[in-house]
């Protein structure tokens, strides 16, 4: 059984999640939203820990669940590999546990 979290309570992390656009997948010369969002953890100092979603995915947004503390993150899979996300590219659920952000996986 997992615990409930206490709300209003200050939650401390060792680490940081981050989503970026952090290369030209697209090739269209420019490092902008047309190219594929990624989502990585970093430690406290800064240095990348892990890739939470493979890279050919796009990140499109995220939703926590108190009472887990986990944070699923939904994903476009670039099917075509053409380095950008279309409509009708499909979705895919990850998940993070934030108490043990080492633990990951996909949901869906």
């Amino acid at each position: 059984m997992i615990p409930k979290p206490h709300y209003g309570k200050i939650v401390k992390r060792n680490y940081l999640l981050v989503s970026v656009y952090n290369e030209d997948t697209n090739k269209d010369g420019f490092i902008n939203q047309k190219d594929l969002r990624r989502f990585y953890m970093f430690n406290s100092n800064g240095e990348r820990q892990n890739q939470v979603v493979p890279e050919n995915y796009s990140v499109f947004k995220s939703e926590y669940d108190a009472d887990n503390d986990f944070m699923f993150v939904f994903a476009r899979l670039d099917k075509n590999a053409n380095g950008q996300i279309e409509d009708n590219e499909p979705i895919n659920i990850f998940w993070v546990d934030l108490k043990d952000p080492t633990k990951t996986g996909q949901q869906y």
